[in-house]
């Protein structure tokens, strides 16, 4: 069991970097005070003092923030917020990690949150959010729940090996607009490993903003196992700001695509390369669990 740090922003833990390796087996919850919260609508968090919390490493040059997104930049990306509501308020808890929208309909992302703060609650819902704007913009952000029953997570294990994969149905569809589109997933016929392209990920800093990094795709070879996509610090940086379930994509001839989502969160004082589950695995499973339609 790892031992972490949980930064809390008014009842809300992050899943994001934090300067810790955060490891399958790990729980982390939050204790809300009063039940009163969880019968008000959720919001994001605001602004914190950014010389409160400094996650980059100073013992590493590599490490970095990323660079601050703007509004309409990754108009797929989406936060979402996992409310577990108990009898007793004191163990309720809210959960923030991300995720991809793959349709109006669906968000692609980890299943390793969700397992741990769906399953073994017998009251969870949440809603996502879509549209990522800053400062005063973040109310004409579009706000759309999810319950329980909607939520597919892929078995744990199947043949040995751990599929960290779900789907989100929302409960109505995201109106789309230049914040607001889904993101292209690899075709059925498209074998590509994308090894020494570039690839982008996403993040969430503490002081309320979005970041992005962009490291080099590494070759299957130097990745742990054929279901994930590896990044290279060396090559971009050591993020310090990830988020699980958040999109990794790169750009061919026919723009973005979504190649995997961050399954793994590594301290940033250390120049790891960056785990992602690899989505052109699932892509079955994609099929059964959503609307997506795979172009061939």
């Amino acid at each position: 069991m790892q031992i972490f740090k949980v930064v809390a922003i008014f009842g809300i833990v992050c899943l994001c970097e934090i300067g810790i390796v955060l490891s399958h087996t790990d729980e982390l919850q939050l204790s809300l005070g009063t039940g009163e919260e969880s019968n008000q609508q959720l919001r994001r968090p605001n602004v914190v003092d950014t010389n409160q919390v400094r996650i980059v490493s100073e013992t590493n040059r590599l490490s970095s923030d990323g660079y601050e997104i703007y509004a309409g930049q990754f108009p797929y990306h989406a936060l979402v917020y996992i409310n577990n509501e108990n009898p007793k308020p004191w163990e309720s808890s809210i959960v923030q990690t991300a995720g991809s929208l793959i349709t109006p309909n669906y968000i692609l992302t980890s299943a390793e949150v969700l397992r741990k703060n769906i399953l073994g609650n017998g009251k969870t819902y949440g809603f996502v959010e879509l549209g990522y704007r800053n400062g005063a913009d973040r109310e004409r952000q579009q706000v759309i729940d999810f319950t329980n029953s909607s939520i597919s997570i892929h078995p744990r294990f199947s043949g040995g090996l751990f599929y960290n994969i779900a789907t989100i149905r929302l409960e109505h569809p995201a109106t789309l607009n230049r914040y607001v589109q889904p993101i292209r997933l690899p075709r059925l016929s498209d074998n590509r490993t994308f090894e020494m392209m570039e690839g982008t990920s996403l993040g969430h800093h503490y002081n309320g903003t979005m970041r992005y990094m962009r490291n080099q795709v590494l070759p299957h070879d130097n990745c742990l196992l054929q279901e994930y996509v590896c990044t290279n610090s060396f090559i971009g940086g050591a993020f310090c700001n990830r988020v699980d379930g958040a999109g990794l994509t790169v750009e061919d001839e026919d723009g973005p695509i979504l190649i995997g989502f961050t399954m793994m969160v590594y301290r940033c004082n250390l120049n790891e390369r960056d785990i992602n589950t690899r989505v052109s695995v699932y892509r079955d499973w994609i099929v059964d669990h959503s609307d997506y339609v795979f172009d061939f």
